[in-house]
């Protein structure tokens, strides 16, 4: 164990398969990762091997002690537009919602990785909440190139092969640069 906690928020969408990528390569960085999935993303984590990283799903009861150390880095990958939109209104109806509000608050380094079809990006909520999250100072991470200045909208029907492409480097670049 290290002693840098890494929240891996993941979220619905066709990169959350690479999540044991994720939780390895976390690992190999340093981190100690937890994941916490949104209802939509339980589906994807269900056949990969995430190791020993803890799953925290759903909220604590009254008495539960709490389930995870202080996170030093927070990355959301996949963020979805309903994440996005969520989490830039202050929307903090889940526990995911409620770990990446309290993440702004408490100015936790965090990154995201935005993965949407073009029409869910073209939205007009897309480019406001994404203005929202950076001057909250989240790094925002293109999920096909890495770019932390640009982000594009993933064509319909590529969501596996753009998965494919991603370097979970580009993320933990952004949390730590050395």
């Amino acid at each position: 164990m290290t002693n840098r906690t890494l929240y891996i928020v993941v979220c619905g969408a066709p990169l959350a398969s690479r999540t044991a990528d994720g939780v390895q390569a976390a690992r190999a960085n340093g981190w100690d990762p937890y994941v916490i999935p949104t209802d939509a993303a339980m589906p994807w984590l269900a056949d990969q091997d995430l190791g020993d990283a803890p799953v925290i799903t759903g909220n604590r009861t009254p008495h539960q002690p709490k389930r995870t150390p202080p996170a030093d880095a927070v990355a959301v990958v996949p963020m979805t537009f309903n994440t996005l939109n969520a989490w830039a209104n202050g929307n903090a109806n889940t526990y995911p919602l409620t770990t990446l509000c309290s993440a702004l608050g408490s100015r936790t380094p965090t990154a995201a990785t935005p993965f949407a079809k073009r029409d869910l990006a073209g939205h007009p909520a897309w480019l406001a909440s994404l203005a929202v999250l950076r001057y909250a100072g989240v790094t925002i991470v293109d999920p096909q190139s890495g770019s932390t200045s640009a982000v594009d909208a993933i064509a319909s029907g590529t969501g596996a092969e753009a998965a494919s492409g991603f370097s979970w480097e580009w993320v933990l670049a952004a949390l730590d640069p050395r």
